[in-house]
């Protein structure tokens, strides 16, 4: 497929949190778009966390944006200046549940948002993960934790109960891939 065409680009709005972006552009049928605005955001790390006894580590966090709580698997934001997804992981896992593991898997990246959103959000399942401190929250976070066994987190998904998409997205990857490897064993 052919690349849309930017005709004119202005930054409407530049914080450390977000990025907005206004574009003139034309489409390969002819189709102009005015102002087409895309939204960038920092890359962000999820984890699937399973601990000692395979049960997924799901926080419950007031989602202003939606107005209502919602059902997550621990995730945070690439801090300004780093570059390794994993190392961010390990960080939020820690911060958020406290806990810790020594078994780690890339998932991959999704992307959650792809009509306006440029952000990758990068997936990982950390296995026999325990618990080593409490949490350390940022201000703007008041979460509960709760672990939840994987069928139970995979049925979650398909309630729509888990709805935020990397969450439903690295769970599921996470109960396939564990299911393709008892297979092989």
């Amino acid at each position: 497929m052919e690349a849309w065409k930017t005709e004119k680009s202005e930054t409407v709005l530049d914080t450390p949190w977000v990025r907005v972006r206004k574009d003139a552009v034309s489409l390969p049928n002819g189709t102009r778009i005015e102002d087409f605005y895309t939204v960038t955001v920092r890359d962000a790390a999820a984890i699937v966390a399973l601990d000692e006894g395979g049960n997924v580590l799901v926080k419950r966090e007031y989602r202003h944006c939606y107005g209502r709580e919602l059902i997550e698997i621990p995730a945070g934001t690439f801090e300004p200046g780093e570059t390794d997804a994993l190392a961010v992981a390990k960080r939020e896992l820690l911060e958020e549940t406290g806990y810790v593991s020594e078994h780690w898997q890339y998932l991959g990246p999704t992307i959650d948002s792809s009509a306006k959103m440029t952000n990758y959000m990068h997936l990982f399942l950390a296995t026999n993960c325990r618990r080593v401190a409490g949490q350390h929250l940022d201000a703007t976070e008041i979460l509960t934790v709760e672990a939840v066994p994987l069928d139970k987190a995979v049925d979650m998904v398909m309630k729509n109960e888990i709805c935020c998409n990397s969450s439903a997205s690295g769970i599921l990857r996470a109960a396939r891939m564990l299911e393709e490897q008892k297979k092989t064993l």
